[in-house]
């Protein structure tokens, strides 16, 4: 049996699905000459006429319909097989997160598994007080507070994070009474510079009866985690850093504070193998 050329079967469908060898010829960008001569050679193999010519074109004989429906299937798992040669069987090359420093520090804390399922993936965490442009490609993803107001950016809500007051547990051992008493004025307050000040939060710690302004101060909010670890006083942080930190007390609740957590991606980019993981897993491990 003479084996078939595949390209003489796509002659076929061409000229079956266009009616025109003139068309199909174009379609395929050969010859008219070349397409003709390709289906003469399949008519010869097959042993039977499979296009009819016409003046005003062409017909499919019934054997010719016969023969390009076996043909489209044939097309279709070639394509299928196309398909995932495109697909990467690994996820690979890095993705640019960015967020400000409480979120990236949940980031850092939710990622290692990441690396896991995907090892030749990397990830770059991008702290800022202020959202990159992801139209400029400055960052792949952005976390952020609040739904995107732009329609190039697609978003998708992560969750909520709440914040509270906290303290580490030797200091809260030291003033337990002024801490059941909220005698804010016998405490130690821990919080912003001016250059990163937050007036929400601002707000909140003024309106504490007595409470006075933090003594030790520092401009990210890190420094704020760490002088609370240290044992500095009192400060303002995201409730995950008490799951993170077991020697973290909560002092009191900020419900007023929470926030609602949107991941942000550029339009462009909704198709991308590599962000659309990193999505999928930060949508599994993001805290309830």
């Amino acid at each position: 049996m003479q084996r078939l050329d595949w390209d003489n079967l796509r002659v076929l469908l061409a000229v079956v699905r266009t009616g025109n060898l003139r068309i199909a010829s174009a379609r395929l960008r050969l010859s008219s000459a070349t397409l003709s001569r390709r289906l003469d050679t399949l008519e010869e193999q097959l042993g039977g006429k499979l296009v009819e010519r016409t003046s005003t074109g062409c017909e499919t004989t019934a054997l010719g319909l016969r023969i390009a429906t076996w043909a489209e299937q044939m097309e279709g798992s070639a394509n299928e097989i196309l398909r995932e040669a495109d697909t990467p069987e690994e996820i690979e090359g890095t993705v640019r997160i960015n967020a400000d420093e409480w979120l990236c520090f949940l980031l850092t804390s939710l990622i290692p598994p990441l690396h896991q399922r995907h090892p030749a993936l990397h990830i770059e965490i991008l702290a800022s007080q202020y959202p990159f442009n992801l139209a400029r490609r400055e960052a792949d993803i952005s976390l952020r507070y609040g739904k995107p107001e732009t329609g190039d950016l697609l978003g998708k809500r992560l969750g909520q994070i709440e914040f509270g007051l906290y303290a580490n547990q030797t200091y809260v051992d030291a003033h337990a009474v002024a801490i059941h008493n909220r005698q804010w004025q016998a405490l130690d307050f821990i919080g912003l510079d001016e250059s990163r000040a937050d007036q929400t939060m601002d707000s909140w710690l003024n309106a504490l009866p007595g409470a006075p302004q933090p003594w030790l101060r520092g401009n990210n909010a890190l420094s704020i985690y760490d002088g609370v670890h240290a044992g500095a006083g009192l400060g303002l942080m995201a409730e995950f850093t008490a799951h993170i930190s077991p020697s973290f007390c909560r002092v009191l609740d900020a419900p007023e504070l929470s926030r609602e957590v949107w991941l942000c991606v550029h339009r462009s980019l909704r198709e991308n193998a590599r962000v659309d993981a990193v999505i999928e897993f930060l949508e599994e491990v993001w805290p309830a």
